[in-house]
């Protein structure tokens, strides 16, 4: 029986975290330090940073530093670009930290490569609620169920790799961040520089990844989102040509017409007659 002890995988620390105020954390790369952490976002946003990549992180998003390696987080208030204001801190996470030879074996052959999407995410939350619970009872012996625990949650996470594929590795996963970004962003002013830096790459790598997953640059997306809004504002709605531009994104008319002609070919004006509306 002590052996089988032994073998079993038991939380060093599990829990329920949340941030309201700036928080950082730190795990320094130390080859003699096995530890497994797990982190999975469930509320709110930060950043992390694993072996010198850094991820913004989200709701769904799961962590994983394997052992040796480098880690921080860095909870901090957001700019909202739209409002011009600060958001309020409010970042929710489930974390686990464990050592030991399963773990630790499993961690290395594991595809996940610092981040990995998780959806949906409430299984796993379940999963490690019932962890922590078993982890705070202090009623008889339940080191096997907090072991099954463990390891369900790690093979879970298997899973979940196995669906993002690629998608898991860094070079893979950056391009999918900034083009959610830019599809709730487009119509706001945009400069590559800046969604480049959010996303804690330099703009030569996120034009790059960005082209190389998608198959045309960044920005070019942006136009293209942009365009799709102003087509359809020029056959749904009354707003005059000039509005129209500036609440799809476009802040100079000519520009805009341009692009509009070299999409659809026909200026803004000709679409919305052809289509049996009134320009204004």
């Amino acid at each position: 029986m002590a052996s089988q002890t032994q073998s079993w995988t038991i939380p060093l620390s599990v829990g329920y975290s949340r941030h309201v105020v700036p928080f950082q954390g730190y795990m320094k790369h130390d080859d003699s330090d096995h530890r497994v952490l797990l982190r999975l976002q469930a509320k709110g946003r930060c950043r992390v940073s694993v072996n010198g990549v850094t991820y913004p992180v989200e709701p769904g998003d799961l962590i994983l530093r394997k052992p040796c390696e480098e880690y921080r987080l860095d909870i901090e208030a957001v700019y909202d670009e739209q409002d011009g204001v600060m958001l309020p801190i409010d970042s929710v996470d489930y974390y686990l930290t464990c050592d030991g030879e399963w773990i630790e074996n499993w961690a290395r052959r594991s595809k996940v490569q610092g981040i990995v999407r998780v959806e949906p995410i409430d299984e796993l939350m379940s999963l490690w609620r019932k962890l922590i619970y078993e982890k705070r009872n202090l009623h008889g012996d339940n080191s096997e169920m907090m072991d099954a625990l463990v390891k369900v949650i790690c093979l879970s996470i298997d899973q979940h790799a196995q669906k993002a594929g690629s998608a898991s590795r860094p070079e893979r996963y950056i391009p999918y961040q900034i083009k959610r970004y830019l599809e709730k962003h487009a119509t706001e002013p945009l400069k590559l520089d800046r969604v480049a830096a959010r996303f804690g790459v330099s703009v030569s790598t996120a034009s790059h990844l960005f082209k190389g997953t998608f198959g045309l640059p960044p920005m070019r997306y942006v136009v293209d989102i942009r365009l799709a809004i102003a087509s359809e504002r020029l056959l749904h709605s009354d707003m005059n040509l000039e509005d129209i531009a500036e609440s799809a994104g476009f802040r100079s008319y000519p520009y805009f017409s341009r692009a509009f002609r070299s999409r659809y070919n026909v200026s803004p004006s000709e679409y919305r007659a052809r289509n049996g509306i009134p320009t204004n």
